[in-house]
């Protein structure tokens, strides 16, 4: 049992870095995201029309559905799973 302790402690290691890049990209999709929020309120002051609030989120979209979200998204499942089978 001693022996899966540093298997155990390398696998959580894994499973928290894989976290942490799946945080990157969500952080990066939330800042994307108040950044249009704040502009779309700006617009609605003025009331003026722009189809530039509907590309951001639309990007931020784009990025949630990419494959490198759902790669990040994947390795954070089986880096987890690793982790708590070891």
């Amino acid at each position: 049992m001693l022996g899966d302790t540093p298997k155990q402690a390398f696998a959580a290691r894994e499973a928290h870095e894989a976290l942490l890049e799946l945080k990157k990209l969500v952080d990066e999709a939330t800042v994307a995201t108040h950044a249009a929020e704040l502009e779309s309120f700006c617009l609605a002051v003025k009331r003026e029309q722009t189809t530039s609030v509907r590309q951001t989120l639309e990007i931020v979209i784009e990025r949630l559905k990419s494959p490198n979200f759902d790669a990040a998204l994947s390795m954070a499942r089986e880096k987890l799973e690793t982790a708590v089978s070891v």
